[in-house]
């Protein structure tokens, strides 16, 4: 017989103990860890964007027979298969076939009916078997959660709801009132929360024509008794329409934004809104030949007429808008844009609510300290891990780890990577003349990560743009048009401060990568100065001088200047011509961990162009090696510290915000109400009782 003692016995239970805790553990360990992404596009795509011709050819009978189109059930079907089998394969993206699927549907339905039965019942199958946001059953990789995606959703699943509102809709068993009641409430979200913080994918020359799309066709075809949120759509395009009109210099829409890829940042090549910009002021008639995806739907909304074939007017630009697009006086113009994301909590928007989800996930919002944990308890709840945009979030869904104190802490006290993903509040400042704007988001975490954020630019128009970033990555084929990348996003942003025609920028580029930044930190910083598509630049050691037409630009850094060779792996990244140019440059260097870089403007109105560089060169500029800079130009003196304040000529100067402050529209964040006023224009909205009026000054007004 053996013995065991009372203390062989605890030893033993507290081992079978840990082995059970730590079987446990591990089971859960890896059952998360091997949950497989889903793809997130098809390995063939082939034939997907037809649908957006076969609209472009419904809206328009005429380009069918000078373009040899002939619209039979042949045609018909090959543009609806590719689109079908895309959106019941759930892949990304689908939202924007919906929209044009839509508008086919709502205005073209008898037409498709009556040459195609089969093809109008693959449009009804594809919309009653389709899946609408992420909490609806079923496992893909689309992103139904980001700014565009999340209108794009809205109204696809309130519209296809209201055409079958008494089908049952397979994915989920909810009948179509069901969802137009789902679409409606998200749909409300969006634009409420617009209204109050303005876009967190600000100015966004790609991601604006996605808002724009659904808007249309919200507005064209939402119910009777939505006619309050017609109106209030009506607003947010308003809204995004006043961001292009004051944020574009000659016609030229490209500012700091929130999301930005590599060829989006150099100027009109990258700018898909130009489309929009040629359309709304006038420039030419392309837009009867060639539309955008987005922008076809908004043209047929703009056109729509009744039987009779008069006008709808559905959506008139207001005038003021127009002006204030041509606008060319000298001006300061301030706005702020989007939420830090401490002030999600403060506002009750940290939860799993639609509501409260779209405010947290519009801003890209996944890691940072206040939402870390309900990024994670919100996934799995919904499923989402297998989604291949998000699958990395697995590695913390343990649960180890999953408690709200312990993902806290790991994100303040690890500061990881996503952190920078965010879109926080950016409040932009922008100097104006004829000859250039130049912009800046003022003191936007100095230091921290970023994606796809786009925080300072000088715009001379067309495809003359300087900017200056430090890049995530060292160059390489991949990197070029990576985001975060060698251009798009950032490694760190700088503090960067501007007063009219001076800009400061202080960088402090660490040496060692920080918590899951899973490459080397480039040791310096560069600036995109495009010899191709300027009149002149000089080098002169740390000094840089550029003139564009009648304007001038000093650049200015703390270490030596020199132009990188021509990259082209870079110049295809760009896509705005300059592969074409293998003789001139557009990377200009400066090495170094701790150092800065300042702008100045003029013109040849103030004085010439060899005036300024004199003039430049004896200016003072005192910097303590690290946190402290001081530039003094023409009697003034600009002064800031890192993270800190900043000064002019002694005085502090606000570095955030109001809502809109500036000749055209002064007003509070979270207002109720905006009035913009210019040249004897003006438009009203007051968003609480959806009241949207516009017209002379001085006369009537419409609504």
């Amino acid at each position: 017989m053996i013995f065991i003692n009372k203390t062989s016995k605890s030893k033993i239970a507290a081992t079978i103990l840990a082995a059970a805790v730590g079987a446990y553990f591990a089971i859960d360990i890896f059952n998360n860890l091997s949950i497989r992404p889903l793809p997130h596009h098809p390995k063939s795509n082939e034939g997907s964007e037809l649908i957006h011709e076969l609209l472009l050819y419904l809206e328009n009978p005429a380009l069918q027979k000078e373009r040899g189109f002939e619209l039979n059930n042949e045609n018909i079907i090959a543009a609806l298969k590719p689109a079908k089998k895309y959106i019941d394969g759930r892949y990304d993206c689908q939202d924007f076939i919906m929209q044009s699927l839509l508008r086919i549907q709502y205005s073209h339905i008898d037409t498709i009916r009556l040459i195609s039965p089969e093809g109008a019942q693959m449009i009804e199958d594809i919309f009653l078997n389709a899946k609408y946001w992420m909490t609806e059953p079923g496992e893909d990789s689309m992103c139904y959660w980001s700014e565009n995606h999340q209108i794009l959703y809205g109204v696809a699943e309130y519209l296809a709801g209201q055409m079958w509102k008494d089908r049952i809709f397979t994915n989920d068993g909810a009948d179509g009132k069901e969802h137009m009641e789902r679409g409606r409430r998200r749909i409300n979200y969006w634009m409420e929360q617009r209204f109050l913080y303005g876009f967190s994918e600000y100015n966004s020359t790609n991601y604006y024509l996605f808002d724009v799309g659904p808007a249309a066709n919200f507005i064209e075809f939402a119910a009777p008794e939505d006619a309050d949120m017609v109106e209030r759509m009506k607003m947010c395009l308003d809204l995004l329409l006043f961001d292009v009109a004051s944020n574009m210099h000659k016609f030229t829409f490209t500012a700091p934004t929130g999301r930005a890829y590599a060829n989006n940042m150099v100027g009109i090549t990258g700018d898909s809104v130009s489309r929009l910009i040629d359309f709304l002021w006038q420039r030419n008639d392309n837009y009867k030949t060639d539309a955008h995806k987005m922008l076809l739907n908004f043209y047929s909304m703009y056109f729509a007429k009744h039987p009779d074939g008069t006008p709808k007017k559905l959506y008139e630009f207001p005038r003021v808008l127009y002006e204030i697009g041509l606008d060319e006086e000298e001006r300061v113009i301030k706005s702020s844009h989007s939420m830090d994301t401490w002030e999600l909590e403060e506002k009750g928007y940290v939860g799993h609510s639609d509501k409260q989800i779209m405010r947290q996930l519009s801003m890209e919002a996944f890691t940072n300290p206040e939402v870390i944990y309900n990024t994670v308890s919100y996934f799995d709840k919904h499923n989402l891990f297998s989604n291949s945009f998000v699958n990395y979030f697995k590695a913390i869904n343990l649960k180890l780890l999953r408690h709200p104190d312990r993902l806290r802490f790991i994100s303040e006290k690890l500061n990881p990577m996503p952190n920078g993903i965010a879109l926080q509040r950016a409040n932009l400042y922008c100097y104006q003349t004829k000859h250039y704007q130049l912009m800046n988001v003022q003191r936007y975490h100095p230091g921290i990560y970023g994606a796809t954020q786009m925080l300072q630019v000088l715009n001379f128009g067309g495809k003359s743009v300087v900017f200056t970033t430090h890049p995530a990555k060292n160059e390489d084929k991949k990197s070029a048009s990576a985001y975060p990348g060698y251009w798009a996003g950032f490694g760190r942003s700088p503090h960067a401060v501007q007063h009219k025609n001076v800009l400061l920028m202080l960088y402090k580029i660490p040496k060692t990568p920080g918590f899951l930044e899973l490459y080397s930190v480039p040791q310096f910083s560069h600036t995109y100065l495009p010899e191709a598509f300027l009149d002149e630049v000089e080098i002169n050691g740390r000094y840089a001088f550029v003139r564009h037409g009648k304007a001038f630009l000093a650049i200015i850094g703390k270490n030596e200047l020199h132009y990188k060779p021509f990259s082209m792996y870079s110049a295809k990244a760009l896509k705005n011509g300059l592969k074409d140019y293998p003789d001139k440059r557009f990377d200009l260097i400066q090495e170094g961990n701790y150092h800065y870089w300042i702008y100045e403007l003029s013109d040849e109105d103030k004085e010439s162009f060899e005036e300024f560089k004199s003039r430049i060169m004896e200016n003072s500029i005192e910097y303590d090696g690290s946190s402290k800079l001081v530039y003094k130009s023409q009697n003034h003196e600009y002064k800031t510290v890192y993270g800190g304040a900043f000064f002019v000529d002694g005085e502090e100067q606000p570095l955030e915000y109001e809502r809109f402050e500036s000749d055209y529209c002064h007003a509070k964040r979270e207002a109720d109400e905006f009035f913009f006023s210019f040249k004897g224009h003006y438009l009203r909205l007051n968003f609480d009782k959806a009241i949207r009026e516009y017209g002379e000054a001085s006369g009537g007004s419409e609504k």
